[in-house]
């Protein structure tokens, strides 16, 4: 997509549509309205435009498909995103707890030639610093790697973590210092009667660690052997 074929504004909506897909859920025009923090009266004259424009339809139920030009406009700003998260954490060494905020200034004034360059630099097959790969998403996390919410792991196996929720820095830095990021392995050592689980990080003398479900809802994790 090249700059200047849409607005930030939609390509705000483009990416939260793309992530909520991404997500496993359904999107609609409430969620959407959460997610981005507008009013549902905004939400409709936004989809109605960028229908107009060819980028999506509103489908039965309220239901909304991305067309194939919505589809290629969302995943070339998810990528411009994740670079620019990359960018921040790896070159700039900006703590990854304030990287998606960050990203979200960035990733609209990326030119093609800053991706491309970006691209070479940090590989097609890195992720970001929250785990996700650049290509393919949360889609290719499940599909090569089996990933599943950390909520649904068994006891007494042992995981992998793949993929963390990013839109919030307080939970970030909750997992920084219980050292869990991606790559990070861990057993389930048990799970309470209220669905808390009961986690021990491989490395690291820090004991067992408490993870509510609000917590284990946004780990995302693949088994090991």
């Amino acid at each position: 997509m090249r700059r200047g074929t849409t607005s930030v504004s939609q390509e705000d909506y483009l990416k939260a549509i793309w992530e909520i897909v991404q997500e496993g859920q359904t999107p609609i025009s409430a969620r959407l309205a959460e997610d981005l923090g507008v009013t549902p009266p905004a939400v409709t004259a936004a989809l109605k435009r960028m229908g107009r424009d060819g980028y999506l339809r509103v489908l039965r139920g309220g239901r909304i498909a991305l067309s194939p030009k919505g589809k290629g406009a969302a995943h070339h700003l998810v990528l411009r995103h994740r670079l620019a998260e990359k960018l921040l954490t790896d070159v700039i060494g900006l703590e990854w707890s304030r990287a998606h905020e960050e990203a979200e200034r960035l990733e609209h004034g990326m030119s093609p030639e800053i991706v491309r360059l970006l691209l070479d630099r940090f590989g097609r097959d890195s992720r970001c610093p929250h785990g996700v790969p650049l290509f393919g998403g949360m889609s290719r996390l499940r599909r090569q790697f089996g990933a599943t919410r950390l909520s649904d792991a068994k006891p007494g196996r042992s995981y992998e973590i793949l993929r963390v929720y990013e839109k919030d820095p307080l939970f970030l830095e909750f997992l920084e210092q219980r050292h869990l990021r991606p790559s990070t392995r861990l057993r389930i050592a048990g799970q309470q009667y209220d669905q808390t689980m009961v986690v021990v990080v491989a490395g690291h003398g820090s004991g067992r660690i408490h993870l509510g479900k609000p917590a284990t809802e946004r780990i995302w994790v693949r088994p090991l052997p």
